[in-house]
């Protein structure tokens, strides 16, 4: 008996040093998965590099059998083919992950690549997919069987860990059922069909006891023949129903038929609008971190310095940061070191580091350090579907948010329209300028309901608008000639005065105030109607600027300076920025702006007032430079392709149809609207005499008329484009004098 004790103690015993190891083991799980402290992150790396992104599955099957090999009454179940068919599902597991790594390489190249990169999976960075095993799993299933044959050996070895791990008789039992399950299938169906058989008779038997039908054709044929017509067009059933009302069987079935289509209508017309989902996007691409540009910039980071030193300074580097095309060095100076002195040298250093072109910023905002930021060796890609799937969720409600690119930091940048509030883009052809465009509107379409938000686009280029012709968001068609341009402009300010006095009759300061009001019960009784922001894109501004200068900047100074309350918000771009198109006005009503890359220094102080613009490197490389920001951001932009474009638009055509609003169809008659600079200067107390001054003495121009009535250039200029629009006299033709049409005999004859 006390041989028989002590052998159970043991037993239990044992037992309980299991249960202790599989809580030890537990809480070593709990904390690697929370990453708690130093000892959790440790372990959370140490696990990846090890069983990869499914360590914690792998940590799970090695407590489930350390329970069950070692306590007894579970211990009769535990067989070596479960055992084996459990091992084979791991490690199955294991290579499957291990698949997306890179298909480009093959055998021992792969557990060569992955040891590689473990340094930067014990810093957290990238995905370890099937871990240290997994890659050399693979590496040794591509040598023998390649890709496609390590898929057929996956099969295989799952369905063969199912067989050893279900027993026979079970699988009997599951066939069995299955063919039960048919069987019945069967009877159903042949009951249902008896049913039918049943209803057809009885069909037959009603139409030969009731010989009025016969009488009672539409269109000279039986009822018997139309009876698909009931199906297919609502008004031939109605006529049958109104006729063959004596036969209450066949009238119960029309009216359903009728109900039912009805309803299909109205619920397709009260169906809300689904923005475009992300899946039309293109698909993250699980490439492989390539350590080219770490090596790099390890390199020039000390090249860097030592090319300081050659020329007396003595520095110090501090940071490096990766970005997705450009590398940035934060160096720290002497404090004798002049920063002009650094940035005198920037041909020096790039002739040193062989590089394409290099940007310094002296100092970095807020640091006592000096960037320069060296181009990659290799550049990586921005794509949309990334930065959409990255919004922050206390930013995932603003409805005017789209995104920008990423920083040198690979940090997302979006933006938030309602608060730039309107934007300037400058930069030129090739420059990614178009597709900074593509983007904004993609993210629109994305993001926002066509009811919530309406764009109004300009493209006096005529091509780059081309796939939003059919959106439901446009506010009217898009718009390629400059002068109806001119009149769509004034038209958005006429909609703003009115938005405006909107405003103060319900006592409120802006559109989100408004709109929050109009959700309450007691307004919408008073029939108020939420209002929708409105977004004007403007692809090419010299155009308009040649044709319409003076009013198309009169035009954008009071969209930029009072809009924003409104709701209305401006985005103007231009391939040629010069002060002659990116005036003193405009830009001071427009504070954010991104540069592109331009020709020359003078371009980028144009844009952004600072050089720099010219050193970028075009293909998305910009300087963005937001409201509040001590200096730009350098940023590589989202790429979205014209098949993410083209996609995204046919879906959301297919939802609705675009609704214009009746003011932007016929913009021919904007020209006598009381708001345009044309009547306002015809209402200038000077206006009828300066008329007959240039009748009188047959001459015309702004300077003649400052010297002769003691005004103004502008006021004067404006006299001259007023003189021009009634016709009185012709237009400029270069350094010869403008002709007077109206002579003074006919002014006295028309007297």
């Amino acid at each position: 008996m006390a041989r028989r004790k002590s052998a159970k103690k043991k037993q239990q015993e044992k037992e309980l040093y299991t249960y202790l190891a599989v809580v030890i083991i537990g809480a070593i799980l709990l904390i690697a998965c929370m990453r708690l402290g130093i000892v959790g992150t440790f372990l959370y790396n140490l696990f990846r590099v090890i069983f990869g992104e499914y360590f914690y599955v792998v940590l799970i099957y090695f407590c489930i059998m350390a329970i069950w090999h070692n306590i007894k009454r579970f211990k009769k179940s535990l067989t070596v083919s479960i055992l084996i068919g459990t091992i084979l599902l791991v490690l199955a597991l294991l290579i499957w992950a291990m698949l997306p790594y890179d298909r480009s390489l093959s055998g021992f190249t792969i557990f060569e690549s992955f040891v590689d990169n473990i340094p930067t999976y014990f810093a957290n960075q990238g995905n370890s997919y099937g871990g240290i095993i997994g890659a050399l799993l693979l590496s040794v299933f591509t040598i023998l069987f390649d890709y496609q044959g390590t898929m057929i050996i996956l099969v295989v070895m799952i369905i063969i860990a199912l067989l050893l791990m279900v027993p026979i008789s079970n699988i009997n039992k599951i066939f069995d059922s299955g063919n039960k399950v048919i069987e019945k299938s069967k009877e159903l169906l042949t009951s249902d069909d008896e049913e039918d058989d049943y209803e057809e008779d009885e069909e037959e038997i009603v139409s030969n006891h009731m010989p009025l039908i016969n009488t009672i054709d539409v269109d000279d044929e039986p009822i018997s023949t139309n009876k698909k017509s009931l199906f297919i067009e609502v008004d031939d059933s109605e006529e049958e129903i109104e006729e063959v009302k004596p036969i209450e069987k066949v009238s119960t079935k029309t009216i359903d038929v009728e109900n039912k289509s009805t309803n299909v209508k109205t619920n397709a017309k009260l169906a809300p609008y689904v923005p475009a989902p992300l899946s039309l996007l293109d698909p993250l691409s699980s490439i492989k971190k390539s350590t080219k540009n770490q090596i790099s910039a390890r390199e020039k980071g000390e090249r860097l310095i030592e090319i300081l030193e050659n020329f007396g300074i003595n520095a110090k580097l501090i940071a490096t940061h990766i970005g997705p095309s450009v590398t940035k060095f934060e160096v720290r100076p002497d404090t004798n070191v002049k920063v002009s002195k650094i940035q005198s040298l920037s041909d020096n250093i790039k002739m040193e580091l062989a590089a394409r072109d290099i940007r310094i910023e002296a100092p970095i905002p807020g640091k006592n350090a000096v960037g320069i930021e060296i181009p990659n060796i290799e550049s990586t890609m921005v794509k949309m579907k990334e930065l959409m799937m990255g919004i922050p969720k206390e930013q995932d409600d603003k409805p005017l948010l789209f995104a920008l690119g990423k920083d040198l930091m690979g940090k997302n940048v979006y933006c938030q329209l309602d608060k730039m509030p309107h934007l300037l883009i400058a930069g030129q052809t090739g420059s990614g300028k178009s597709v900074c465009m593509n983007t904004i509107i993609t993210s629109f379409l994305l993001r926002c309901s066509c009811d919530d938000v309406k764009l109004l686009l300009i493209d006096p280029k005529k091509v780059e608008f081309t796939p939003y012709h059919k959106i439901p968001h446009l506010l009217g068609p898009v718009i390629s000639d400059p002068t109806k341009a001119n009149n769509a402009l004034k038209i958005v300010v006429n909609i703003m005065d009115e938005r405006y006095d909107l405003f103060s009759q319900v006592g409120v300061r802006n559109i989100s105030v408004y709109n929050q009001k109009v959700k309450s019960q007691t307004d919408k009784e008073n029939g108020l109607k939420p209002l929708p922001y409105i977004v004007v894109i403007i692809d090419e501004l010299a155009d308009l600027m040649a044709v319409a200068g003076k009013e198309v900047e009169l035009s954008i100074q009071r969209i930029t300076q009072l809009a924003r309350a409104a709701g209305i918000h401006l985005i103007v771009a231009t391939q040629r920025p010069s002060t002659d198109v990116i005036t003193g006005i405009i830009k001071a009503n427009i504070p954010s702006r991104i540069a592109f890359n331009v020709s020359s220094s003078i371009d980028s102080r144009t844009i952004i007032d600072q050089s720099g613009a010219e050193r970028l490197l075009g293909n998305g490389d910009m300087l963005y430079y937001p409201t509040g920001e001590p200096s730009p951001i350098r940023l590589q932009g989202v790429y979205v392709t014209d098949d993410e474009v083209n996609r995204i638009c046919e879906y959301v055509n297919a939802q609705r149809t675009p609704i214009y609003d009746d003011a932007f169809i016929r913009l021919e008659g904007v020209d006598n609207n009381e708001n345009t600079a044309v009547m306002s200067a015809c209402d200038d107390p000077l206006y009828e005499e300066i008329k007959d001054y240039v009748v009188e003495v047959q001459k015309a121009s702004a300077s003649l008329l400052q010297r002769r009535f003691g005004i103004g250039y502008n006021r004067a200029a404006r006299m001259i484009d007023v003189l021009e629009d009634k016709g009185i006299i012709g237009p400029q033709q270069g350094s010869k004098p403008r002709e007077v049409y109206l002579k003074k005999e006919n002014e006295n004859k028309e007297v």
